[in-house]
């Protein structure tokens, strides 16, 4: 014997089977504890129906995912409540043709049926005065509004009745009524022939017979004519009371709906919400207001996204600097083997040059050759140096700078090829700019770099403008930034990705090794140099530098 249970988050029930001979007995338990036994399918042979029901739909409800669960919910919400709207105004619509057919139809049937008798009662007792007023013809001249109000509010029962039974009692009163009328003037002409006493007693007879007739009639109609009314009123009750009993399940399962909408909006979201949110004040350390669950994971997903950034670029200068790295160990090697192996010589070179120049005293062709040499000498001087600058980065000595005065430092060398090239300056010292911890020297390295570059780029007769302000690194924090912006053509798009890779460069003698030491030296401040804008423009750079803290008050 063994036991398999099934779980779908939580437990539905649970099979056990048993050996029978060659056949098995399963044993279902429920979590409400019913129990069912049979035995186990053979090949061909189908499940019980509740073993099947509880399976599958257990297993359809659980694999539901909370999105579909509220799609359904919200979708049975709106077809109850549809279905209530279409219930209301086929109720509304159904009540108002009843009622329009009862103001329409039946209660002008009425009215008709009223005046019928009520004509029917003024025509009464006319003859009976006449003959007893001695012939006084007086009395017969009344009688003709009477008959012919009758005749009137007749044609009118016609054409307002509705059932047979109405059609029916109007034929019976319109014969009834000419057998009335003519029962009347047979009782005129044997008065008029002196038959006085014939005449008083077939009044009293016949036609008070008729007369009655008449009545009874009018009444029989009055009655039909309400009688429809009354079903038409009960007819729109039970309507209404149908109406109102789908409007009140509707309702109700409206309410069942919402509540259940209710607890899973409680328990598959605000809980996991809160849940969430306690986690998150746990590991970002956030103090939020109680119940303001959707601000602290807001919060904290803004943080999340703030470090995988920051992750991804760190990881991305990690990259940078493993392949940096990478080409340095080649570069100090090969840098090693030149500082051996050429400069020594090529400083000999240099002396003997400078020696041959003095004793030959040539002329001014002699004297231009050796300057050229000299230039390509000094040339290849500045190469060996920037492979041992990069290969070999001095040691910083930070200490507490201004900015203005080192900027001035570094354009005093460049003034005179400012001049020659007929290039303006733009530069105003800050007056309020706080100090840097930096060093001097190399931070002077890299804005001549710059400057030397946007000097390069600048047409004759452009300007290249230099500023320098305290701003804020992004974080909160505050740093020092010095621009320069030159007139160039800029720099294309496929080279800005690029610009700061060791012995990458666009120009034919260039080492491509000037701004990736700056942005090395940058780095090694705790600062950043950042290409910030390019194209028809021109270029800028930014240099991010550090701002030195307070000095402690004495």
């Amino acid at each position: 014997m063994y036991r398999r249970g099934y779980k779908r988050r939580r437990r539905i029930c649970s099979c056990s089977w048993q050996k029978d001979g060659d056949r098995e007995r399963y044993e279902l338990v429920c979590r409400s504890g019913r129990r069912e036994a049979g035995r186990r399918r053979v090949p061909g042979e189908v499940l019980p129906k509740t073993m099947e029901t509880i399976w599958a739909g257990g297993a359809v409800v659980i694999r539901m995912k909370l999105a579909q669960k509220f799609g359904l919910l919200v979708t049975g919400v709106i077809a109850l409540a549809l279905l209530t709207s279409v219930v209301a105004v086929w109720s509304s619509l159904r009540l108002g043709a009843e009622l329009r057919a009862t103001f329409e139809h039946s209660l002008p049937s009425v009215r008709a049926a009223e005046e019928l008798e009520i004509s029917l009662l003024e025509q009464r007792g006319l003859v009976k005065a006449f003959i007893l007023d001695n012939g006084d013809r007086s009395w017969l001249d009344g009688l003709h509004a009477p008959k012919a109000n009758f005749a009137y509010w007749f044609n009118q029962a016609r054409t307002t009745a509705q059932t047979d039974r109405e059609h029916q009692i109007l034929d019976q009163l319109g014969q009834a009524f000419r057998e009335y009328d003519a029962k009347r003037e047979q009782v005129l002409v044997l008065y008029e022939t002196g038959q006085a006493d014939q005449a008083k007693e077939m009044l009293l007879r016949d036609v008070t017979h008729e007369f009655r007739n008449c009545s009874e009639l009018c009444k029989e109609f009055i009655a039909a004519n309400v009688q429809l009314i009354e079903r038409r009123a009960a007819e729109s009750r039970n309507q209404t009371r149908w109406a109102m009993g789908i409007v009140v399940f509707c309702v109700a399962c409206t309410a069942g709906l919402g509540g259940l909408f209710l607890w899973l909006l409680v328990a598959g979201v605000l809980l996991p919400l809160r849940r969430m949110a306690a986690d998150a004040r746990e590991v970002t350390g956030l103090s939020s207001g109680a119940g303001d669950e959707l601000a602290t994971i807001g919060a904290h997903l803004r943080n999340l996204m703030s470090d995988v950034t920051d992750t991804r670029s760190s990881l991305e200068q990690s990259r940078n600097r493993l392949a940096n790295a990478e080409k340095l160990a080649v570069v100090g090697k090969l840098a090693a083997g030149v500082a051996h192996e050429i400069r020594n010589p090529l400083t000999a070179v240099k002396m003997w040059l400078f020696s041959l120049q003095r004793n030959l005293n040539g002329d001014l062709e002699t004297n231009h050759a050796f300057g050229l040499i000299s230039a390509e000498i000094l040339r290849l001087e500045n190469i060996i140096k920037n492979f041992l600058e990069f290969a070999r980065p001095p040691r910083l000595k930070i200490l507490r700078e201004l900015l203005p005065p080192l900027i001035d430092d570094a354009l005093e060398f460049l003034t005179p090829r400012l001049d020659e090239r007929r290039i303006a300056l733009s530069w105003e010292p800050p007056a309020d700019l706080p100090p840097a911890l930096i060093d001097a020297d190399q931070f002077r390295q890299v804005l001549m770099n710059l400057l030397v570059n946007a000097l390069e780029v600048t047409p004759p007769g452009s300007r290249i403008s230099i500023a320098a302000q305290a701003e804020s690194d992004g974080k909160g924090g505050p740093v020092l930034v010095v621009r320069i912006r030159d007139s160039g053509p800029g720099i294309p798009d496929e080279v800005r990705a690029r610009i700061f890779e060791p012995f990458f460069t666009t120009k034919d003698d260039g080492t491509g090794l000037g701004l990736s030491v700056a942005a090395r030296i940058m780095g090694d401040h705790g600062g950043r140099l950042l290409l910030e804008s390019t194209g028809g423009a021109g270029t800028a750079f930014a240099v991010w530098v550090p701002v030195a803290p307070q000095e402690p008050s004495t």
